[in-house]
């Protein structure tokens, strides 16, 4: 039989060609119906529609080298649209980007300003059968990846250790400092401007007053403490004075047999004394004072020296909570009592002689760059730090009673170490990984101790980076 062409069919060239278009015609809707309920069957058979849109999209990113596409395919396949199928009504299918879901919201996330674009709602994306021509749509936002919420950082911090607020029984990692004169206002702007940095505290002594009416009545309520007096009444919500207090007056002492005074101090003798001390100091605006009360106990050039004895030592710890008690009955007071032996001399149990924890709110250490056992050795941070009671032992003893710390004089020592950096370093990561009330570098020169100034230039830059202002 003869078979026209096709082109022949078209182009009218063949019999009954009427009858034939419409047969041609009814054949090809058939076949197309068939072929879209196959593909229809296959691909929902025993699946939801999330599973058949995330073939679809990841099919169509791994045949595209568009990054802004693939982007838009990761936050597509994550959303909640519904897919939906349509009888195919041209020859060009076209995938339209959705509208981000409105899930995703505008915080961080994989949705969100975070790692996925901005707010919006939902959308239906409808798709056609697949034809020899295919169009994608520009996605409507770029989709950005955010870093994480949190990094890892190591020392030193981007911001001090600082906090430029007053002293408190928490982790407020205060500035205070030793000044290197009488004027306080002069040797705090000095220091700030030296190492970038806030100090909002300063420390005095009110030790070797010679009898119990100066004992009670120190210099620094009278004219000659005006100096430090006037720069706390600046800025008295701020700044505070750090005072170190012995229990006793220099007519007492007794190094070598202190049990007599300790007592009498236990059994309450001297408690009007620090009654009297806690008045005074109120009405000199230095009620929000730290009282380092009995500083360096633990070494025998203290008048107050706790003893050889676990006797002595107990007393002592009595009469630091009698004296405490006492100066808490100053009318007006709010004072924050310091803990403070001196690093790695007379290795006792600290146990022997803290007072307990109602009558401490800070543990403080003094801390210099020189070792007890090795004084004329150089050492490390961490030979200095595991000394016999030395700042791993304290640290551990502050931590089992839930109290912060302090490094109440913190410096360098001429020798064996001199200008030294590491040590420093060790300083200002302690303060900035524990829990600390604050620290206070002795910027004082005292026998061997050093400034921190341009003749420690290593320190110095040292100091800036961890206590410095950002």
């Amino acid at each position: 039989m003869y078979k026209p062409s096709l082109k022949s069919f078209f182009l009218a060239k063949t019999t009954h060609r009427v009858p034939k278009i419409l047969a041609l015609a009814a054949s090809s809707a058939i076949l197309v119906a068939m072929v879209n309920i196959d593909a229809s069957a296959s691909a929902f058979g025993g699946r939801d529609s999330n599973t058949v849109r995330s073939d679809v999209v990841l099919t169509l990113a791994s045949e595209s080298s568009n990054s802004q596409f693939s982007g838009l395919v990761k936050r597509w396949s994550a959303g909640s649209s519904v897919i939906t199928t349509a009888t195919p009504t041209s020859t060009t299918s076209t995938v339209t980007a959705p509208t981000p879901p409105a899930s995703s919201g505008s915080g961080g996330g994989a949705g969100g300003s975070g790692a996925g674009g901005g707010s919006g709602s939902g959308g239906t994306t409808t798709t056609t059968a697949p034809t020899t021509t295919t169009t994608v749509a520009p996605p409507s936002t770029t989709t950005t990846t955010a870093p994480p919420s949190t990094t890892t950082t190591t020392a030193p911090p981007s911001t001090s250790s600082a906090s430029g607020e007053p002293i408190t029984a928490g982790d407020s990692r205060s500035e205070c400092l030793e000044p290197d004169t009488a004027n306080v206002g002069s040797a705090v702007n000095s220091f700030d401007a030296e190492t970038n940095s806030t100090v909002t505290c300063v420390l005095a002594y009110l030790d070797s007053e010679p009898d119990w009416g100066q004992w009670a009545d120190p210099w620094i309520v009278g004219p000659s403490g005006s100096s430090y007096t006037s720069w706390v009444d600046q800025e008295p919500q701020t700044r505070q004075l750090v005072l170190q207090v012995d229990l006793i007056p220099q007519s007492l002492k007794n190094i070598s047999d202190p049990l007599g005074w300790e007592q009498s101090c236990a059994a309450g003798d001297f408690d009007s004394y620090a009654t009297q001390l806690g008045t005074n100091l109120v009405g000199a605006g230095l009620g929000n004072s730290v009282i380092r009360l009995g500083t360096e106990m633990n070494g025998p050039w203290e008048a107050d020296f706790i003893g050889n004895t676990t006797q002595e030592q107990n007393l002592w710890a009595t009469c630091f909570a009698n004296e405490v008690t006492s100066l808490r009955q100053a009318a007006g007071e709010s004072f924050l009592i310091d803990w403070n032996p001196n690093a790695c001399y007379e290795d006792v149990p600290w146990a022997n002689f803290y007072p307990g924890n109602s009558y401490v709110d800070i543990l403080g250490l003094d801390f210099y760059d020189q070792g007890c056992d090795q004084p004329n050795t150089a050492l490390s941070f961490a030979q200095l730090a595991n000394e016999p009671a030395g700042l791993t032992s304290f640290e551990a003893f502050a931590n089992s009673q839930g109290k912060p710390m302090s490094f109440p004089e913190w410096g360098l020592i001429s020798s064996p170490s001199g200008d030294d950096p590491t040590y420093v370093d060790g300083i200002g990561s302690t303060v900035e990984n524990g829990n600390f009330a604050f620290q206070s570098y002795f910027d004082y020169v005292d026998g061997n101790t050093m400034l921190l100034d341009s003749s420690t230039p290593l320190s110095l830059a040292e100091y800036q980076k961890w206590f410095g202002n950002s």
